[in-house]
């Protein structure tokens, strides 16, 4: 438990643990406004997947000051590229946890779970994540591994607020683990990046490594025994079966992209057209 990061906290973390950042306009003072809900005490660090690898500046708009119509902007306190670049989107509360399970946090609060051997379990949705966690989006599909640039950079982030706040990598949890609801981060078994945020933190604040540690591949085979609030490998193959579906079907994660997608080309063919009326009101043709 903790008072969010200022602005200037978080460029000193950045610069003494050597993430290559780069900043959004306006970050600094960017969140959402106190009557959407509390920003704190922070507790941990939520990992997100994009669901696509677009890398484009429109898609930091979105991120950042777009949104989508049900869900306003920020949708995260950072974004990591997949030339590893890390961008600074909001210094304040962000819409990107979404409601999650009370187990998780108190797991997370007492970091008091086997996070390095397992995932963890989501319950029932029944707390507002985005008062308690800093969010991360990276931006890929999730379908495959994170870049090596792109993981090195997601670690030593996670591995700087963590310093921070004096945080283990325990205080890192993946947005499925706080959710049934998501996937994400995708093709990211949670444990494993845990683990190399805790190796990172053992390291100490040092210049990044010439060869960055690799992104996982897939999930652990045979884990070892998990308790009630972890997930075993055959659940968590069956989970991923469930939201991504089999091949040549949508899962439920894909089916829920389709959707949004069309929604968000439909918005966008609107306002198209709108700024050209406009366009046609202010220049009208001889």
């Amino acid at each position: 438990m903790a008072t969010p990061m200022t602005a200037a906290e978080t460029l000193a973390a950045m610069k003494l643990w050597g993430v290559p950042y780069r900043e959004y306009s306006g970050w600094k003072t960017r969140g959402r406004d106190p009557e959407h809900g509390a920003w704190g005490p922070v507790n941990g660090i939520v990992i997100h997947h994009t669901g696509s690898d677009v890398q484009s500046d429109n898609y930091l708009d979105f991120l950042a000051v777009n949104g989508r119509g049900d869900l306003p902007a920020p949708l995260c306190n950072v974004s990591t590229d997949m030339d590893g670049d890390l961008w600074l989107i909001a210094q304040g509360r962000a819409n990107h946890a979404g409601e999650g399970s009370s187990g998780v946090l108190g797991h997370v609060i007492n970091e008091d779970y086997a996070g390095f051997v397992h995932e963890l379990k989501a319950g029932p949705d029944d707390t507002d994540g985005n008062a308690h966690f800093y969010g991360n989006e990276v931006r890929y599909d999730g379908g495959q591994p994170m870049t090596a640039k792109q993981y090195a950079a997601a670690t030593r982030w996670a591995a700087a607020v963590c310093h921070h706040h004096g945080w283990s990598a325990l205080s890192v949890i993946g947005h499925r683990e706080w959710t049934t609801r998501k996937p994400d981060p995708g093709n990211c078994p949670m444990n494993k990046f845990r683990s190399d945020v805790a190796a990172l933190l053992k390291a100490g604040p040092t210049k990044p490594p010439v060869t960055p540690p690799k992104p996982p591949v897939k999930p652990p085979v045979t884990p070892p025994k998990t308790t009630e609030d972890e997930m075993t490998a055959d659940e968590y193959e069956a989970y991923n079966g469930r939201l991504y579906g089999p091949a040549g079907t949508l899962g439920i994660w894909h089916a829920q992209e389709v959707a949004y997608r069309a929604a968000h080309l439909v918005a966008l063919q609107a306002q198209t057209a709108a700024l050209q009326a406009l366009a046609d009101a202010l220049h009208p043709k001889p």
